[in-house]
């Protein structure tokens, strides 16, 4: 396990954890809480945040960007392109899943492709990418409570105080329990996806704007040319981060070799179909025009406000909606990240401190308090430097919101290092799932993957404006430091091996 291979099993087949390797804190098993297989898909889906993709991501697939391009009302054929690709890294983690029912995730499949170095370095990776998304979500989640709340009532409290509440609420169904946090995921995805389903229905039943709007103009890949169809494929990446998560939940699933791989390949399934619907009902609803699109903004508040689909009143439903989707992106991440960090430390590759669990709940509830001390760090950085960055617009006197720069910076590193590290897992399946799978399926899926995934780092990096174009040094330097660490580790505890077949480190 974590790198090695146990004599008597096919090549790169892993066994369950050991108790040497779970460290010497008997605190450092998790609960067996059964999770079904409707909990492990609400684990995926709430990560990728669908209805908050469709509010704030779409709008750079449709041209919103640095760059300014995007692929405009050919937008859904770019989020099926983008599907499929990473559909195809779906595949690689999937048979992964198959094999190896561990709380890392891909932590352990690139420990079994290319050794524990290399596994700590993409874990320091994967993790430390959780760590800042999951104190930006916070950020996100206090500053879009404080707009509705001063929009919708007229009352006025500060986003920080809103956003530590947030944070409370969050750790607390972390701390309580993985069905807790399963449930409260599921409970507010449905919900929200729901009514923005509803209503993207809704629009198109009506024709779209003015009633005549209805094309197949937005499958059309040439209905905008081939480099912009390109940028919105990859901005269109962003909106499926997280799928994978459902394997974090492996030594908690009742199931884990038939749920966690279907979860995976299913979340991505059902969240392509509803980003393709809501895409073209924004099409057709703005009239098929793809300016009036990106510079509204914030699309689906716009049409919900407007008179001709919406009304005030449902524009603050949404809202609400929006706010309910990013509380369960911060429970999807903050489960997703405290399991990997337990499973690393447990292994002797992060301090074995992280490893315990609450001793009722058998959560990572160290992990959790790491987390939590992450975000109030990054919320009192904010708040105390009026947004760290310069919160000018384009239009002079006009200043963004306090906690937006950190945010946009802080999801560019997040979405950058989640992308590095499924390009990673899709050159180590091709490695590891080599012999234990179909190779034509296998380098097919790979190969998308690695497509997409690069795609996806470029767009991040390339013309990014300040203070996103500090995004790539900063990623340098934390995997750096991931470097000195793995070297640090392995060098004072050699990897476990078996006398059959040792492993190298």
């Amino acid at each position: 396990m974590f790198g090695y291979r146990t004599a008597g099993t096919s090549s790169g087949a892993l066994s369950h954890p050991t108790g040497a390797e779970m460290s010497d804190n008997p605190s450092a098993s998790l609960g067996r809480a059964k999770v079904t297989m409707s909990g492990v898909l609400a684990q995926s889906v709430g990560f990728m945040g669908p209805v908050f993709s469709v509010a704030t991501l779409l709008p750079l697939v449709v041209g919103l960007s640095a760059t300014g391009r995007g692929a405009g009302i050919a937008t859904p054929v770019a989020i099926v392109i983008a599907g499929i690709g990473i559909f195809g890294a779906g595949w690689v983690i999937a048979q992964y899943a198959k094999r190896i029912h561990l709380c890392g995730s891909l932590y352990e499949y690139i420990c079994d492709a290319f050794g524990p170095r290399a596994g700590i370095v993409a874990g320091w990776l994967y993790y430390g990418a959780m760590a800042v998304l999951a104190a930006a979500t916070f950020l996100v989640l206090g500053g879009q409570t404080e707009e509705f709340l001063r929009g919708a009532f007229g009352v006025n409290i500060a986003w920080w105080v809103l956003a530590l509440g947030f944070l409370v609420l969050v750790m607390a169904a972390v701390v309580v329990g993985v069905q807790v946090s399963v449930k409260a995921q599921l409970a507010l995805v449905l919900v929200s996806a729901a009514v923005v389903a509803i209503f993207a229905v809704y629009v198109i039943a009506k024709g779209g704007q003015g009633g005549t709007s209805l094309s197949a103009a937005p499958f059309n890949p040439f209905a905008i040319d081939g480099l912009s169809l390109l940028y919105g494929v990859l901005y269109s990446f962003n909106m499926y981060i997280g799928f994978e998560s459902a394997a974090n939940l492996a030594e908690e699933t009742d199931d884990p070799k038939r749920h966690v791989p279907r979860a995976v390949l299913w979340s991505l399934t059902i969240v392509g179909v509803y980003f393709i619907l809501t895409s073209y009902s924004q099409a057709v609803g703005f009239g098929l025009n793809a300016e009036a699109w990106k510079t509204s903004l914030f699309p689906l508040q716009a049409l919900a406000s407007g008179p001709e689909f919406g009304s005030a009143w449902f524009g603050h439903l949404v809202f609400v909606i929006i706010i309910l989707d990013v509380a369960a992106v911060a429970i999807g991440v903050c489960v997703a990240a405290t399991r990997g960090l337990l499973s690393m430390a447990r292994a002797g590759r992060l301090p074995v401190a992280l490893a315990a669990t609450h001793p009722r709940f058998r959560t990572p509830v160290v992990a959790a308090a790491l987390l939590a001390a992450v975000s109030v760090a990054a919320i009192a950085l904010v708040a105390l430097t009026d947004g760290v960055f310069s919160r000018e617009t384009a239009q002079p006197g006009v200043l963004q919101p306090q906690w937006a720069p950190m945010f946009g910076w802080m999801a560019g590193f997040a979405g950058a290092g989640l992308a590095l590290m499924y390009l990673t897992m899709c050159v180590a399946g091709a490695r590891g799932l080599w012999h234990d799978v179909n190779r034509t399926k296998l380098v097919v899926a790979a190969t998308a993957g690695v497509l997409v995934a690069g795609g996806a780092v470029f767009g991040v990096v390339y013309k990014a404006a300040s203070p996103l174009d500090t995004v790539p040094w900063a990623l340098g330097a934390w995997i750096a430091a991931g470097v000195i660490w793995a070297l640090v580790v392995t060098s004072r505890r050699p990897a476990p091996v078996t006398e059959d077949e040792p492993h190298p480190v």
